[in-house]
């Protein structure tokens, strides 16, 4: 590829970037009456980076990992219009996500290296500040106030927290999106602390993103971000220990966390927030802090939550069609099509979800393949820690999860596995990316 094809490339992978941050303000505020239209709006950018980055595609190892997508889905998509829902757009709208969002991780892979990555850290740590604000503001207007309205201009985006208190969605649709886009804030964070050049005025604004990212803790109500903060955070400290980083380098990082941790208690939105969040802590897992701890709600947690979304769906096979429900129909705008209303047609759960829709043999195809990903992509990220290169572990923290559990069918969910995993990627790039080194076309 010449220069001028990989800067384009480059420049589409950013709109899709600004595009997955803001598509949720464009279908509430700013465009409310083209909602339906850009709950797509990613797409043409994902066919047209497919299309400039195909010759980057079909070198080792993305053609590995391209090759079964490319094999699922038109045996899903044939399955669904013959033998399961028989709906062409539900069927169309399923297999976008297998081949159109998919593979462009690998784009991004391809196109970006070690120091691109460290850009976008400190793009979304400049964008976590004012998303701290938005989400604290969202938190103390009512439901119906133009800031909280869902998609389309109707009704709300926020979602029930605990007592009087919701969960905000920011500039998304919905409050998974805030949790993803904290974490791999928290993530970016990191990666500037540990993998970055920075000076007075870098450390004092890594402060501020900091106290922000904690601020947004409480605010949000989500276990879920705190779950994501605490795995960045040990995936650090592996990175750092693989990477045989001084002590006194580790000890200083964790140092200024704890400060911005101090500072950001004294912040009025985290203490209105705090107690709305310890309640639905306690009130989700059913115990009394006092007599478990946080340890143990935690495991609490994991017991009711991740592991039955492992382990359920792969007991219930034998509940499942052989050729399932057809591709698509596990979405919510194959629930609205197929049933007139919103839900979970085949499930709720990502893994529940893949076996409702293709079937058992290529439902356990497409989960080893999501599996295979996320083992390779961590195993990546050791070698590269053990190396010296310790981000790609440290986002590994933000992002293997998602990869193997992360839901598909939710558009922001989608982006932001793709963002992410793309991202790790590229983190091991030290070099020129891939498409830098290869002979121009």
């Amino acid at each position: 590829m010449t220069p001028l094809q990989v800067k384009r490339l480059r420049q589409l992978l950013w709109l899709y970037f600004w595009l997955l941050i803001f598509e949720g303000a464009l279908r509430k505020w700013l465009l409310p009456g083209l909602s339906n239209v850009l709950l797509l709006v990613r797409d043409p950018v994902a066919l047209l980076g497919l299309m400039w980055g195909w010759p980057l595609l079909q070198q080792r190892p993305w053609r590995a990992w391209l090759q079964p997508l490319l094999w699922i889905t038109p045996l899903a998509f044939v399955l669904a219009i013959s033998i399961g829902h028989g709906d062409l757009f539900t069927a169309i709208y399923g297999c976008r996500i297998l081949v159109l969002q998919l593979p462009l991780i690998f784009v991004f892979a391809s196109v970006f290296n070690r120091d691109d990555v460290i850009r976008f850290a400190w793009v979304l740590l400049w964008l976590s500040i004012p998303m701290a604000l938005l989400i604290a503001t969202q938190a103390t207007l009512p439901e119906t106030h133009f800031l909280n309205v869902g998609p389309g201009g109707v009704d709300t985006a926020v979602f029930d927290g605990f007592g009087d208190r919701f969960r905000p969605p920011g500039t998304f649709t919905f409050i998974t999106g805030v949790a993803s886009f904290f974490t791999l804030a928290a993530a970016s964070l990191l990666v500037i602390l540990y993998g970055a050049q920075i000076g007075q005025r870098g450390r004092l604004f890594c402060m501020a993103a900091g106290i922000a990212l904690v601020v947004a803790v409480p605010v949000s109500i989500s276990r879920s971000l705190l779950a994501g903060y605490l795995t960045v955070l040990a995936a650090t400290v592996v990175a750092l220990s693989l990477s045989r980083t001084p002590i006194a380098r580790l000890v200083t990082g964790l140092v200024a966390l704890a400060v911005a941790f101090g500072v950001a208690t004294t912040v009025p939105a985290f203490q209105n927030s705090t107690e709305a969040f310890s309640g639905r802590w306690e009130a989700a897992g059913k115990l009394d802090r006092q007599e478990v701890g946080d340890v143990g709600i935690a495991v609490n947690q994991i017991q009711n939550r991740v592991l039955p979304s492992l382990t359920g769906p792969l007991n219930n096979l034998g509940a499942i069609p052989l050729t399932g429900y057809g591709i698509g129909i596990g979405t919510n705008v194959g629930a609205q099509r197929l049933s007139g209303r919103l839900g979970f047609i085949v499930g709720e759960g990502a893994w529940q979800r893949a076996l409702g829709e293709l079937g058992v043999p290529l439902g356990l195809a497409f989960l080893l393949w999501r599996v295979s990903l996320a083992i390779w992509i961590l195993r990546l990220a050791l070698r590269a820690a053990t190396d010296g290169n310790r981000l790609p572990l440290i986002l590994t923290g933000a992002t293997f999860l998602d990869v193997l559990l992360g839901q598909l069918s939710q558009p922001t969910g989608l982006g932001f596995i793709v963002l992410g995993a793309g991202l790790t990627l590229a983190a091991c790039n030290r070099g020129p990316a891939m498409a830098e080194a290869l002979p121009a076309a």
